[in-house]
Order: C-alpha cells, then sequence, then structure tokens
C-alpha cells in the first residue's frame, strides 16, 4: 500500500510526525509537506508562481521527504505528478492542531490537501485534534490506529474524503464514534488596520474562535459532546 502523507501546519510538526508513524505500519510512505505554516489556505494552488521543493533524505527510514514551498494541493499535486508516479492508495493529511468542523472545510488546508486527493481518484482522509492550542495527538493518533485496524482501507472507494475530528482530550474520555453532516458556524475574524507604512495601508485577520449550533446528526453537535464525528 502507497501512502503520501501531507499537512497544512508544516512539516516537522508533531501531528505530521505521528500521522507518519502510524502510516509507516500500513505500507509504503512518501511524505510531502509544507514548508511554513498554511492553514486557513484552504484549496490554493500555485499556478504560474516558482515551488522550491528541498528533499530531505531519512537514512534510518531509507526514503526521502519533500519540504515543499507551496500551499497542501500543491504538495499533493506534486507528489501525484512527480514524486510517486506510481499509484497512490491513500492519502493522509495532518494530524491539524485545530478542529475542522462545519465551513471550516472549506478555508482548510488540510482538508483541501485531501480534497486534492479524491479529485485525482485517491481516497483520501484529513484528521484533525480539536484544540489548536493543546492538541492531544496521543488521543488522534490511537484512534486512528484502532479505526486502521478495525478497516479494510483498500476497499474505501477512491471518491470518498472521510474528515475526521478527534476530541483533544484523554483517550478514555471519548464517548463514542458518530457520522455526521456538516453543521452551522459563526466566525468573528474581523480586519484591524496596522503598521501604516508609507501612505500604505496594512491589515491583520483576527478575532475570537468560531462558535456554532448545537444541532443533532452535525460534526460541531458531536464535537462538543467528546464523540469524533
Amino acid at each position: 500500500m502507497k501512502i503520501l502523507v501531507t499537512n497544512d501546519d508544516g512539516y516537522g510538526r508533531e501531528g505530521i510526525k505521528k500521522l507518519t508513524e502510524i502510516a509507516e505500519s500500513l505500507g509504503e510512505v512518501v511524505v510531502v509537506a509544507p514548508k511554513d505554516n498554511c492553514s486557513g489556505i484552504g484549496h490554493s494552488y500555485s499556478i504560474f508562481k516558482k515551488i522550491q521543493v528541498e528533499g530531505l533524505h531519512l537514512e534510518d527510514k531509507k526514503r526521502t521527504d519533500y519540504i515543499v514551498s507551496g500551499t497542501p494541493v500543491d504538495c499533493v499535486a506534486l507528489a501525484i505528478r512527480h514524486f510517486m508516479r506510481e499509484k497512490i492508495d491513500l492519502v493522509l493529511s495532518g494530524i491539524n492542531h485545530g478542529e475542522n468542523l462545519s465551513y471550516d472545510i472549506y478555508y482548510s488546508g488540510t482538508v483541501s490537501a485531501a480534497r486534492e486527493g479524491i479529485i485525482n481518484g485517491i481516497p483520501s482522509i484529513a484528521i484533525s485534534s480539536s484544540d489548536y492550542f493543546d492538541p492531544m495527538f496521543d488521543t488522534a493518533a490511537k484512534f486512528l490506529e484502532i479505526l486502521f485496524d478495525s478497516w479494510n482501507f483498500k476497499k474505501l472507494p477512491k471518491d470518498t474524503l472521510l474528515n475526521i475530528n478527534v476530541p483533544s482530550v484523554p483517550f478514555d474520555e471519548i464517548k463514542g464514534v458518530e457520522v455526521t453532516r456538516l453543521g452551522r458556524r459563526i466566525y468573528y475574524d474581523e480586519p484591524f488596520e496596522t503598521n501604516n507604512e508609507e501612505g500604505r495601508m496594512y491589515f491583520k485577520v483576527f478575532g475570537r474562535p468560531p462558535e456554532g449550533f448545537i444541532e443533532d446528526g452535525t460534526d460541531y453537535s458531536a464535537i462538543k459532546q467528546k464523540k469524533d464525528p
């Protein structure tokens, strides 16, 4: 089984290290990930731009990882069309710092990388830990290990994207697993003007964390109940 591992938080972050360890137990792994944090970049694709790629040979793993100056979608596209021209069986994206629920999936580089996989006919999974500031990657990793042990992903349809969010709590506090629909969120980000230099306007966009609506059957509701949606 050939597995592509990527993320949007950047190569070398703890989440992708955990995900890579799990992937290595499933088959042959290639890591192609962004050099920098690309959170919130969505399905951005670097058309007409130069993309720098650094190959990092890991002697102990007997493989080369690729660190890309572009976006998560660039990483998947480069893997498919250049670095892994042999058939890729599965794309794994994550483990993300923070949840990707509801409308987040349109902003998320993590989910977009997985979506690029299914656009190219490859079943894909995006995995996120629900707390950005205190992600419990061990909990997410343990859930994934159980999931992979119980499900034959070689039979996953090629047009399938699983968006998995794992509560950032100790594993024994998880209250179940739920297959959900997308919920609704409220965002509070606003543009604030900053550092007006040489008559130019500069803005930063930030705000308090988004909230959502507790509605039965939604991903937002499930994560608030400490379930895996």
